[in-house]
């Protein structure tokens, strides 16, 4: 006559608090993941049939395994194209900051001299004649007069100019520019059939079960 077996089942219908330790990330659904450790526990015989410190271990087990749990959700959420197996995503940000500052300056003197001389000679002489009453038409020099002399003059002068400028200024340019590429699809190394049977296999893949299946590795004795 074999002995009674202390079993999960029975623990948790003695007991329905026996899983709220139970930590789990916000994706799992708390409920499903302990209806399936339980319909998987069956009849299998528990390992620490102490309630109160069976409790307190699968509290302490799932924060174990918490990092792992929130790893599988991230992967499974992963969003991509069965189809697809290159997926190349550049971004590019050119920055062009160019400035200088222009400058010219310019001066000069112009300067010069100019001058003028004039000069000459003037003079006239004036004869004074005189006939006797009875000379007829004859006339004698009686006296003269002569006027002389010379004229002359110059002038002289000097014109300067200085003229100075300048010219500045300054130029910048800050130029960003952003380009943005994506290249995907199959590059060959495997056929789209074998992309598509991969991801029918994948679905396959169940978080449920496989927390259940390391839940059930340290909890219970899997013999029947």
């Amino acid at each position: 006559m074999s002995s009674a077996k202390i079993t999960l089942i029975g623990m948790y219908n003695y007991d329905n608090t026996l899983f709220d330790l139970l930590s789990l990330p916000e994706d799992i659904d708390k409920q499903t993941l302990v209806d399936n450790i339980l319909l998987r526990s069956g009849e299998f015989e528990v390992l620490y049939p102490d309630m109160d410190f069976l409790k307190y271990s699968i509290g302490a087990w799932s924060r174990k395994w918490q990092r792992t749990f929130d790893r599988w959700i991230t992967a499974l959420n992963i969003e991509y194209n069965p189809l697809e197996n290159y997926d190349r995503q550049e971004d590019w940000t050119d920055n062009r900051d160019v400035s200088g500052t222009n400058s010219e300056t310019t001066s000069g003197t112009d300067s010069g001299t100019t001058s003028s001389t004039t000069g000459g000679t003037t003079g006239s002489t004036t004869t004074h004649n005189i006939s006797a009453y009875d000379a007829g038409n004859t006339y004698t020099p009686r006296d003269q007069d002569v006027l002389s002399g010379t004229d002359s003059s110059s002038s002289s002068g000097s014109t300067s100019l200085t003229r100075s400028g300048s010219l500045s200024g300054s130029h910048s340019l800050d130029d960003d520019l952003t380009h943005s590429g994506r290249i995907h699809g199959n590059i060959g190394v495997t056929t789209s059939q074998q992309m598509l049977q991969a991801e029918l296999d994948l679905g396959l893949w169940n978080i449920y079960e496989k927390i259940t299946d390391l839940f059930l590795t340290e909890f219970v004795l899997p013999i029947y």
